[in-house]
């Protein structure tokens, strides 16, 4: 055993020695990594150095000075400056505009500044004038004479413009010049403080390499003295030390095994312990637990290995033992060192606490007993007794008789709520009732509990409002009193500790389970106190001036309730600005599902899956109107999760669709086995020469129509999914239809649509112009579906048709050039049909182009 112990030593003094062999290496990979990092911070500054530009918008302002030059012979050719106007000078000055326009637009993209929001305004009212003047260049001396009072008035607004975007391009510039200044000395500080952590760091790093030289020194006393330590240590400990190799036979043991054990030493060396240690017929199950328990576990990672064994004394007694075991290899022998301890009194003592827990619970539910009945019947009486308060207050008092009265009547009510909170408790641990599970719409329960809080919540200036995350939930399988009780307690709750403020109550269901949260923008909970306010008989509030009474019993059985429902209930919280609690419970669908007895005229429960945001705004308006419940989803694959989650009864999706498209989500929802795997799916498309009716049957799809979808047509279709689709409309703008979105969604909103409508369509088409009407096809579909998908809401039958066509030749590699080229005059059509038909509200087509949001 000694020298087994010396080797040990020995390991531990080799290992400074290993350490000092390393530094060396160490300290020079320390040094090289230091060196690496200041060259390529170096070289990363030089760089940045040479990419350094001052010039990006000389040439934009280059182009406006000779735009600016243009409009001074615009002026003299009109006879501005004093000189006589001249029909054949104004068209060679329109077109030298025009040329300048486009060497403009030519400079602008160079700089990187084509889009940007700041040159929009100006950019925009020299093309408008471009686009309203195009036709005077070919024109005749008469009509050019004609429109040159025009063109004089609209002389100075393009002066003005060009002078704005000049001073556009010099704060740009300044500004560019700012951040290269502001990159060349980011650079330079970096290099400065990198050098800098490099000479303290090979500082640390060599005091660090003296203070372990000067410590190398020491290992050799400190290992002879741990040696010391680990010989005493076995020599003295109380608990009983075996050595054994795997086949159990004792190697060396301590002198407390002995005394435990009650064998003389030659009796233990070279015995099996299971067999001299343990009883007979327990030897093969427990030496299966000890070899079993050795080898599937790691010491490292599980902690001591412990075990409760049954041992044998010498005298034939048996005693209890607490086994450690651990497993080692010392020169090329693999043992087991094992530490026991006799637990017989700790045996004892456990039972000990076991009985005196089963009296104290026996005296606990005695006690809840009595505290139910008490608590039953103080209410009885109390409650007389604040009847008969308001009976008395009706009657004729003096002042200060109905001052007395009041303070009665608040006092009773304090102590009444005191005694139903006390009586909810009792009752809940002396006879913990089983609810009963029922069908129940959430989304009305919370819609009541607001209405029942919302008058108390007015009274201190707070208003309560419900945010379905997720969209309605539906009905559901539960018990609705008990979740009632919880959602009343958390809105009262926020209610007294919130002043002037607003209360939000969220649900949202994630995965199997359905979240209620309670936000408030109240005096918030410390820190410290978050889970003290679950406790009974807990009060926290010292603020307001002490207005908000209570037991301080309501949170804790709202939690008791949670728990009891299954779930659970949670609180976070920041002093001063308000707190969350959250309510999270099992998401129990109803036994039999409401769906399959609903008649055609009834709400359903619709999942719709649009990735353009005007499509999806109008479809889910047309669906909401007929009462239905939707949720909405802006990619196939938002729908396919949200199908997976949760059973809809109907499942509308788009087909063309980036990423997953129609196709693809409905087969994954068949394929699934989700809870909307036997749903219906029906299906839009912006483009019929894809929907082929056999690969949509095959991919699971029910019915679909072609777009653009009128309400009716889509709503018969939630009827009878096999019905065929509508024909396409011919004309530039259906005004039957635009009528149609206009009494769904009020004219304000269809002007904003209109207005969106024209901004995207003009932004898609001169993305696409700017490709040259010859495109590569991954970057002109995108916009072609992107552009189809958007104007079919409105009814554009040439327009859309002839978009159509491009799709399919950008799908098949078919020639999409005549179909592209075509699209700018049925762009211009449609949308002066547009603005014709627009409700009497002037259209700003000239703000900055944003994304339809349709991918």
């Amino acid at each position: 055993m000694s020298a087994r112990r010396d080797t040990d030593l020995r390991r531990t003094v080799a290992a400074p020695r290993l350490w000092q062999r390393l530094r060396l290496p160490a300290a020079v990979l320390v040094m090289l990594a230091g060196a690496t990092a200041i060259i390529g911070l170096a070289n990363d500054a030089r760089e940045r150095f040479q990419q350094l530009d001052y010039i990006v918008t000389d040439g934009v302002q280059t182009r406006l000075s000779d735009l600016d030059g243009n409009l001074s012979q615009f002026a003299s050719a009109l006879g501005v400056t004093g000189s006589s106007p001249s029909p054949a000078a104004v068209r060679t000055s329109l077109r030298q505009l025009q040329e300048g326009l486009a060497q403009l637009d030519t400079a602008m993209a160079e700089a990187g500044v084509l889009w940007d929001p700041a040159y929009g305004e100006g950019i925009a009212r020299l093309r408008q004038f471009e686009r309203d003047r195009a036709d005077l260049i070919a024109a005749p001396d008469a009509t050019v004479t004609a429109a040159m009072p025009g063109l004089t008035r609209a002389l100075p607004h393009l002066e003005q413009a060009v002078a704005e975007l000049s001073a556009t391009a010099s704060a740009d510039r300044e500004s560019r010049n700012l951040e290269n200044r502001a990159i060349i000395g980011s650079s330079i500080m970096r290099l400065v403080a990198l050098t800098i952590g490099l000479v303290l760091m090979l500082s640390a790093g060599s005091f660090q390499l003296l203070r372990l030289y000067l410590r190398s020194r020491e290992q050799a006393e400190a290992a002879g003295r741990a040696s010391a330590r680990l010989e005493a240590i076995f020599r003295i400990s109380a608990d009983a030390i075996l050595v054994t190799d795997w086949s159990a036979r004792v190697i060396d043991c301590n002198r407390a095994a002995l005394a435990i054990f009650g064998h003389q030493r030659e009796r233990l060396a070279g015995a099996d312990a299971m067999e001299l240690l343990f009883p007979a017929e327990l030897q093969g199950r427990q030496r299966m637990r000890v070899v079993d328990a050795l080898r599937n576990s790691d010491p490292r990672i599980d902690g001591p290995l412990r075990l409760e064994l049954e041992a044998v004394h010498a005298d034939g007694s048996r005693f209890p033992v607490e086994v450690s075991l651990a497993a080692a290899r010392v020169e090329g022998e693999d043992i087991i060192v094992a530490l026991m301890r006799d637990i017989s009194a700790r045996r004892r003592a456990e039972r000990e606490l076991t009985e005196a827990r089963d009296r104290a619970l026996a005296g606990e539910q005695t006690k809840a007993d009595f505290l139910a009945v008490m608590s039953h019947e103080m209410r009885t009486p109390l409650n007389g007794l604040a009847g008969s308060l308001e009976l008395l207050a009706q009657t004729p008092l003096d002042p200060r008789q109905r001052e007395l009265v009041s303070v009665l009547r608040a006092s009773a009510e304090i102590l009444l709520d005191h005694v139903n909170s006390v009586l909810d408790i009792a009752r809940s641990e002396a006879r913990p009732s089983v609810a009963e599970m029922v069908d129940f719409d959430l989304d009305r329960l919370i819609e009541d509990c607001i209405a029942n809080q919302s008058g108390f919540a007015a009274v201190v200036g707070n208003r309560i409002d419900h945010r379905p995350l997720t969209g309605p939930v539906g009905i559901l399988n539960g018990e609705p009193q008990r979740l009632r009780q919880v959602l009343l307690n958390l809105l009262n709750n926020a209610v007294k500790f919130t002043r002037n403020g607003r209360i939000i109550v969220e649900s949202e269901v994630q995965g199997a389970d359905v979240e209620i949260r309670v936000l408030d923008t109240g005096i918030g909970i410390a820190p410290e106190n978050l889970e003290k306010v679950f406790d009974d008989f807990v009060t926290l509030d010292a603020s307001y001036e002490r207005r908000s009474g209570g037991t301080g019993l309501g949170l804790g059985i709202a939690r008791r309730l949670a728990r009891i429902m299954g779930g659970d209930l949670t609180v976070q919280s920041t002093p001063g600005r308000g707190s969350r609690f959250t309510l999270r419970l099992p998401l129990r669908r109803p036994r039999e599902e409401l769906a399959a007895s609903r008649g055609s005229d009834e709400a359903l429960s619709v999942l719709l899956v649009e990735d353009n945001d005007i499509n999806r705004f109008i479809a889910q308006n047309f669906l909401e109107s007929a009462g239905h419940r939707v949720l909405t989803a802006r990619s196939g694959l938002e729908g396919l999760t949200a199908a997976q989650s949760r059973h809809f009864d109907v499942i509308l999706t788009d087909i063309s669709m980036p990423g997953l498209d129609g196709l693809q989500v409905a087969r994954r929802i068949r394929d699934g086995g989700g809870p909307s795997a036997a749903s219906r799916i029906l299906a839009v498309t912006a483009h019929s020469l894809t929907a082929d009716p056999g690969a949509l049957r095959a991919a699971g799809i029910d019915g679909w129509l072609e777009k653009p979808v009128s309400r009716d047509a889509l709503l018969r279709m939630l009827r009878h999914p096999a019905e065929p689709a509508s024909p396409p409309v011919e004309e530039a703008l259906d005004t039957a239809r635009l009528r149609e979105l206009e009494d769904q969604i009020g004219p304000v909103a269809l002007h904003g649509l209109i207005r969106q409508m024209i901004l995207d369509g003009t932004a898609i088409l001169e993305r696409l112009a700017a490709l040259g009407f010859e495109p590569p096809p991954e970057e002109a579909r995108p916009l072609v579906h992107q552009l189809a998908g958007a104007i079919s809401t409105f009814g554009t039958g040439p327009l859309h048709r002839r978009l159509r066509q491009a799709q399919e030749a950008l799908r098949t590699g078919a020639e999409a050039g005549p179909h592209l080229a075509a699209l700018p005059a049925l762009w211009d059509r449609m949308r002066t049909a547009l603005e014709e038909a627009a409700p009497d509200r002037p259209l700003d087509t000239a703000a900055p182009v944003r994304s339809s949001g349709a991918l």
